[in-house]
């Protein structure tokens, strides 16, 4: 009997690993959209969007020299013109860099010589194997930190589901990737973990915001987890058939017209 390939740093985003593992990225993608995350698992995409590249740039430079040598290498013609000048969104990048590195308390918790980056880790939530990539992790301190780039630190988001307007982090519903880190490092660690985010945006002159999740927003996502899991899995198993949005990109691309709509029905919520 062959044995099963073991998770790790390098096979990590592979779509073996997405079938086997769950993760806070997939299951928000099927929150937002059953029939697009389903078909993303089938026919796994090429992303080559602009924000991704930037903001894994960004990444590969706080941890270390040698991985983010490797990711403009990989990535020269996203960075680069072709005569050899950065693109302006990779000087942007190069501004919130040099931003967060300017800020002791940034350095103090992110670039402290006890922590670890990219730590890759596996554990259960919900009867199922999850798995999680930390950004940077101090085992010894007892927290993790993620980063995070937007466009606009103090933008606003309407919330269809809150009746009201949110930040970006609630926006992009953090707390759920937050506390199923925060739930695998403490099934393997036993030992309680804070958690920490750092943000920088895209504005003219970077803008930066060191952020603790409260734990009151990220104790109820894992309800969420535990209430949708079922169903994730049964569509994943070909049990049940996927529910599409019908405004995504996914499904305005596939998505038949069956009728006609009174012109109220044009209305997102």
């Amino acid at each position: 009997m062959k044995s099963q390939t073991s998770l790790k740093s390098s096979n990590y985003y592979s779509n073996e690993m997405d079938w086997r593992y769950m993760s806070a990225t997939y299951f928000k993608k099927f929150m937002k959209c059953e029939a697009d995350a389903l078909d993303c698992l089938q026919k796994p995409r090429e992303t080559t969007s602009t924000a991704l590249i930037i903001g894994n740039y960004l990444h590969s430079w706080f941890q270390g020299k040698e991985p983010h040598e490797q990711f403009i290498a990989d990535n020269k013609d996203m960075l680069f013109t072709k005569s050899g000048k950065k693109r302006a969104d990779t000087v942007k990048c190069d501004a919130m860099i040099e931003r967060l590195e300017k800020d002791k308390l940034f350095n103090f918790f992110y670039q402290n010589d006890q922590c670890q980056k990219e730590v890759v880790l596996s554990g259960t939530i919900a009867e199922t194997e999850w798995k999680a990539r930390i950004d940077c992790l101090n085992i010894e301190k007892g927290y993790f930190c993620d980063l995070k780039t937007t466009a606009d630190l103090h933008k606003r988001y309407w919330s269809k589901d809150k009746h009201s307007w949110v930040s970006f982090i609630d926006a992009y519903n953090y707390a759920l990737q937050m506390i199923v880190y925060k739930k695998l490092l403490q099934q393997k660690y036993h030992k309680p973990f804070n958690c920490y985010i750092f943000a920088v945006d895209k504005t003219a002159v970077p803008g930066i915001a060191a952020i603790e999740m409260p734990i009151e927003d990220m104790l109820p996502q894992l309800d969420v987890i535990r209430d949708y899991m079922p169903r994730v899995k049964a569509i994943m198993n070909g049990e049940e058939e996927p529910e599409s949005c019908g405004v995504c990109d996914f499904c305005k691309s596939n998505q038949p017209l069956t009728g006609f709509i009174d012109p109220r029905q044009l209305l997102i919520d």
